[in-house]
């Protein structure tokens, strides 16, 4: 049995907050206590399909009109019928740390570094919650509410120590955002990537994450080569949990670099797009693949799918 991961000193399943049906406009509801806080399926109403841009040279490409995007679900082109640019939108971040041995010094320094960067450029009605992992638990140490101010307080108090549950943490990641009152959001990882005492495979936990709302970025701090981790190494299982998500893995082989690459991710959210389609509830939920074209020579970035009935 795969164990269950913990946030707060209780586990995730009696917490509740499993799959979200997010609602085009709604904001995020509190789940009965006692509800599984992971299902095989998702019940979803609403799917918000956040997009990036570039052009061939890897430039953002912002103010495009929604007549140049298709949006594609098990290969049938549906109208878009909801569609926002995200500059101007308030957003809400949920910033996941790895707290283990293997982060402290230096990677645990650099990372409050870059936190602190994304704060100076927060905006007025953007939110912020602070979760941990390392030592065998997941920590909300800020919940969605909290006075940002106090985030580097909070920051300033983490030390390194014990295991990395890697693995355990992502499949916490549907209930990360519980709380936040934003339909802009964005799931930050800040890690090295090792995983050293998951109770859960990456097969399996690549699969609860089909559940999963909201983009993943993830940092990855000065990573051990691959001939330190499995055959399918801990980066390339990074970059699929990332890329599943419509986010993507960030390497950062110097940890001094961290506030930079920081500022870059700031800048490329505020110049997304984000596609709304409605689920129809009508025949079988299963997953359902997303493709987004752009008319033009662009490069498109978007979530893989999600799981429920076709719109």
């Amino acid at each position: 049995m795969p164990s269950t991961p913990w946030i707060s000193g209780a586990p995730l399943a009696l917490l509740g907050g499993a799959v979200l049906a997010v609602g085009l406009h709604a904001r995020a509801q509190e789940v009965p206590a006692g509800e599984q806080a992971f299902r095989d399926t998702a019940e979803v109403s609403a799917v918000l399909v956040p997009v990036t841009v570039t052009d061939r040279k890897g430039r953002l490409v912002p103010g495009l009109d929604k007549n140049k995007f298709h949006l594609l679900v098990d290969g049938i082109e549906f109208p878009i019928r909801s569609f926002w640019r995200e500059s101007g939108l308030p957003l809400s971040v949920a910033i996941v740390v790895d707290t283990s041995g293997s982060m402290g010094g230096r990677r645990l320094s650099r990372s409050r570094e870059a936190i602190a960067e994304l704060l100076r450029q927060r905006g007025g009605d953007d939110e912020v919650c602070l979760i941990t992992f390392g030592a065998g638990e997941v920590k909300r140490r800020m919940r969605f509410g909290t006075d940002p101010a106090l985030l580097p307080r909070v920051l300033e108090s983490l030390r390194g120590f014990g295991t990395t549950a890697l693995y355990d943490v992502l499949v916490a990641s549907p209930q990360v955002m519980d709380g936040a009152k934003n339909i802009r959001r964005v799931v930050l990882f800040f890690t090295d990537g090792v995983d050293t005492a998951s109770g859960m495979s990456s097969e399996d936990a690549l699969r609860v994450l089909e559940a999963l709302n909201d983009p993943i970025y993830v940092f990855g701090i000065e990573p051990p080569p691959a001939s330190e981790g499995p055959a399918d190494t801990y980066e390339e299982l990074l970059k699929r949990f990332a890329a599943s998500s419509g986010g993507r893995y960030l390497r950062v082989d110097n940890a001094a670099k961290l506030p930079e690459f920081s500022r870059a991710l700031r800048r490329e959210l505020t110049m997304r797009y984000i596609i709304g389609l409605e689920a129809s509830g009508v025949g079988s939920a299963k997953w359902r693949k997303v493709e987004v074209r752009v008319d033009g020579d662009f490069q498109v970035q978007a979530r893989h799918g999600y799981r429920g009935t076709l719109p």
